[in-house]
């Protein structure tokens, strides 16, 4: 059977560093995590390009825009009007709390987990995504692919949040590059291969995943 440690190993083999989140700063991790809600990444890289064209995108221009002019730049991504909202929101209570992403890096785990899920807009997902890419925590980011991939190639029959970081933590605990890593390889794969409708035959995972195994004995019946 295929353990987290197998499909880590594999990946790897196919992904190497990926490098994954995409971003200039934490400030931009930041602002992606919201962007990225309900859409596809080639949407919040339309969102962040055109939120460069004012200049580098940090969370102190985000405070100080005008909601309008948000809306307008982060159009692209998909519930622009929700998003500007949320993303002000964040960005406003971070720098009034701490002045700045760095020196929220340096508060415990448990003080910044529970100031940022309580702001509107942070869910698990997005929570788990700043505090390991933007703040440098220990902390697996389970998101759609995550769950999608360690069902189908058989890690688990019913994979959860807990028990997807369970098993990851078990192997890749405390080592925050090789968690961000994980996490990259993931979303390639499932962008690449384990769609809704999965690629398996070219799939670097396809000898051990028990979906594309099955799936390929009941074509060669």
């Amino acid at each position: 059977m295929v353990t987290a440690e197998n499909l880590y190993k594999i990946l790897y083999a196919r992904y190497g560093t990926t490098g994954w989140w995409p971003a200039d700063s934490p400030d931009e991790v930041i602002v992606g995590t919201i962007l990225t809600q309900n859409t596809s990444w080639t949407n919040v890289e339309k969102a962040i390009q055109s939120l460069k064209e004012g200049g580098p995108v940090s969370l102190k221009r985000i405070c100080s825009m005008s909601t309008e002019d948000l809306e307008v730049a982060v159009r692209s991504s998909g519930f622009y009007r929700q998003k500007a909202a949320r993303l002000k929101d964040l960005a406003c209570a971070i720098l009034r709390k701490y002045g700045s992403v760095e020196a929220m890096a340096m508060e415990a785990y448990d003080e910044t987990s529970n100031f940022l899920k309580n702001i509107k807009g942070v869910g698990q997902e997005t929570l788990d995504s700043i505090l390991l890419y933007a703040l440098g925590q220990p902390v697996f980011v389970v998101d759609k692919y995550t769950t999608r991939i360690f069902q189908r190639t058989g890690i688990m029959d019913r994979p959860d949040l807990k028990s997807i970081k369970s098993a990851v933590h078990l192997f890749l605990d405390g080592d925050t590059e090789a968690l961000k890593n994980f996490h990259g390889m993931i979303v390639y794969l499932g962008k690449d291969y384990c769609r809704t409708r999965p690629l398996c035959r070219d799939c670097p995972v396809n000898k051990v995943c028990a979906y594309a195994v099955s799936n390929a004995d009941q074509s060669a019946q």
